[in-house]
């Protein structure tokens, strides 16, 4: 695979898969010698006759690419080659968060508590963002990710955080709005209003998940877990929600009610937005003084920086996945607009809905 030519991009070590793409680390020349690397993101070849799943992988690419923040993954490029669509996007060094958490439990290293609030807080910031921010030609964003869950977020080697795939986000105005009732997201991190579907879901279901992510991180463990779907199911309508504190004797009341707040059951008993949450963190912060550096040194010591650095992307799953030799690419113009145990089935399929993709085609034959 490695050196394998894909449209203009040379295709390297394949970094990930999911049921509907495979990433691969890829590199592209820009000009007088300038080589760039990307993190470029395929739909399955299998999938590439399948409107539904066309639709969503651009669906995908367009909300992503109205985004600009230093806490979500950058879209690149979308585009097309030989019928096989791919999306080129920043390629992030670091490690995903749920292999990061299945070494602390693994190894009982669990995330000191100005680390859980350094990473917390800059979510919660990328979320207002997204919620309520401003795009880059100043549309009003008002995008939910919806698929908010420790494999869909990547602690870089400097000690930040990135939110990626956003193939089960909504906008929730313009052209972008979706329209199925199908039960999108992860089991073990959907809200009670997300598994109940339909299109009563807003940016407080995404607090509801911050909220799962939080006290997993705290406690070292998973909050809802079961020996089948109904189970977990059960579990997040009307299951017990201990206090965080109960299983890490440093965390304090203050935080307790914060993660308890964020994960109550009725969404007009959570935080109303994710500022809120960033807001009272900050409180915190001068008794749990962390930052990047503080967030390094624990992804450090749970996966060391390899040399060359492993470059976990995007998704932290594994899949087999065949390509196919092009001969022209397509181009898209983008308008920039678990721990071990309890592990439940995913849901990973994405929502399906209609755009009006606009393509600039831009032919180079092999």
């Amino acid at each position: 695979m490695d050196g394998e030519r894909f449209g203009p991009y040379t295709l390297h070590e394949c970094l990930g898969a999911g049921g509907m793409a495979i990433v691969h680390r890829a590199s592209h020349e820009i000009g007088a010698g300038v080589v760039r690397e990307v993190a470029l993101k395929r739909l399955l070849p299998q999938l590439a006759n399948d409107k539904l799943f066309v639709e969503d992988f651009i669906r995908e690419a367009k909300l992503a690419a109205q985004l600009d923040h230093p806490n979500i993954v950058h879209i690149l490029e979308l585009g097309e080659v030989e019928g096989q669509y791919f999306i080129a996007m920043e390629l992030v060094r670091g490690t995903s968060l749920v292999r990061l958490m299945k070494q602390a439990y693994a190894t009982k290293v669990g995330a000191p508590i100005g680390v859980v609030i350094a990473l917390i807080s800059d979510l919660c910031d990328a979320l207002d963002y997204a919620a309520s921010g401003r795009g880059l030609y100043g549309q009003a964003l008002r995008i939910i990710h919806r698929d908010l869950t420790p494999s869909n977020m990547i602690v870089t080697d400097e000690g930040r955080i990135k939110i990626i795939d956003f193939g089960v986000a909504k906008a929730m105005s313009g052209k972008f709005m979706t329209n199925t009732g199908m039960i999108k997201g992860k089991l073990g991190y959907m809200s009670p209003e997300a598994l109940a579907g339909g299109n009563a879901v807003d940016a407080r279901t995404d607090l509801f998940s911050i909220g799962v992510v939080a006290w997993e991180l705290i406690t070292n463990r998973r909050l809802f877990r079961g020996v089948n779907e109904y189970e977990v199911i059960t579990k997040i309508r009307s299951g017990e929600l201990p206090p965080p504190s109960l299983h890490h004797f440093e965390c304090p009341d203050e935080l307790d009610g914060i993660v308890l707040r964020a994960l109550a059951r009725d969404r007009e008993d959570r935080w109303q937005d994710a500022a809120s949450i960033r807001a009272a963190l900050d409180r915190l912060r001068p008794r749990f003084a962390a930052g990047p550096p503080q967030v390094a040194q624990w992804k450090e010591q749970l996966v060391p920086v390899e040399r060359p650095p492993r470059r976990d992307t995007v998704i932290d799953r594994i899949a087999e996945g065949s390509v196919r030799q092009p001969t022209h690419t397509v181009s898209f113009e983008v308008t920039r607009n678990e721990l071990p145990s309890g592990r439940t089935p995913a849901h990973d399929d994405d929502e399906a809905t209609t755009l009006d993709a606009t393509i600039s085609r831009s032919t180079t034959e092999e």
